[in-house]
Order: C-alpha cells, then structure tokens, then sequence
C-alpha cells in the first residue's frame, strides 16, 4: 500500500510524464519525452540513438498499459489516468523487476543529458532535465544544492540513480532522493 507520502511523490511523477499537459498519460506523451531528449543531442528519427530512446520509453508506456489492464483490472484503453498510475504503482514497486526498469530507464535518460559525455551531470545539464519533463527551472538551483550531497558541483550517474530510487522507494520525507525532481 502506498503512503501518502509516496503518493504525493508519484503525482509528481505523473505531471512530468504528462508531456502534452491534458491530465492523462497517452502514447503521445512518451513519445514527446523521447523526442525531446532526442532533440538535446540531435538525433533524428530513423537513426540509431532516436530509435533507442524512443523504444525505452515505449516500452515503458506498453508495460504500465498492460500492468494497469491485467494487475489494476482495468480495461487496455489508451490513456491512463492518475487513479490508475497510483495505482499501477502500489503493484510494481513490490515487483523487484520493476527496480531494474527504473534503473535502466533513468540511467538511459542520464545518457542523453549528459551532452558532453562527462559521465556527471551538472547543473546546467539538470536544468535541461527539468526542461525536458515540465519542471519548472525555477527549482534548479535549491533542488540541485540538496542533491549535491558532496558539493562538487556535479552529479555522478550512481548518485543520480540511487536518488531515483529513492525517489520510488523511500518513505523517509528527508531522503535526498525526494528532492531529485524539486518540491514535492
């Protein structure tokens, strides 16, 4: 069962996902985040890197749309709402599968907005993640000085990603992760 704390965490999580911003989840909106991290490096469609990108998070789409159809017993119908991303969500995050999708899906996107291949993000590569999922850029600078538990200015792929894990995971309101995507 999902906290309410959890739930106020993956509501954030849906209005990044709402890409086109109409209160549901859609293909089109999957389909936006690629292309939009697909334009930070310049990938067209067709290509390689494009093509990759897009099928994680097609990918993602088809499995929440599965998930929610046979776990949530709901119908396969072409969006999803908010009722049923909770809860998809208070199933998936007892399946320990669901842990490598997430890794994989956020390390994918890291990938991406790492633009200069550093191997870190900094801050203005994070800003371009808020750009990328909506969040208002505006909570760039007091997201990234909590999440930058070290002060050096950069965020590491493994910090990134045990963030996002905590960001699913954790209950504790004071865990840094909490703070990946701004104010909850």
């Amino acid at each position: 069962m999902l906290t309410p704390f959890q739930v106020r965490k993956l509501m954030k999580l849906f209005s990044m996902y709402d890409a086109c911003n109409l209160g549901v989840l859609k293909l089109s909106d999957f389909e936006r985040l690629a292309q939009r991290l697909s334009e930070l490096r310049g990938w067209k469609p067709g290509t390689a890197d494009y093509e990759q990108i897009m099928n994680k998070f097609l990918f993602r789409w088809g499995r929440m749309r599965a998930e929610v159809k046979e776990k949530v017993n709901h119908g396969l119908h072409s969006q999803i709402d908010l009722e049923e991303w909770l809860a998809y969500h208070d199933v998936v995050l007892a399946d320990k599968t669901y842990r490598e999708e997430i890794v994989g899906l956020a390390e994918s996107v890291f990938n991406v907005v790492d633009v200069d291949d550093s191997g870190h993000l900094s801050k203005e590569e994070w800003a371009t993640l808020f750009r990328v999922y909506n969040i208002p850029v505006i909570y760039v600078n007091e997201t990234f000085e909590k999440i930058d538990r070290n002060q050096d200015g950069v965020l590491t792929k493994d910090e990134v990603l045990a963030m996002i894990q905590d960001f699913y995971y954790s209950t504790d309101p004071e865990a840094v992760g909490n703070y990946v995507f701004g104010p909850i």
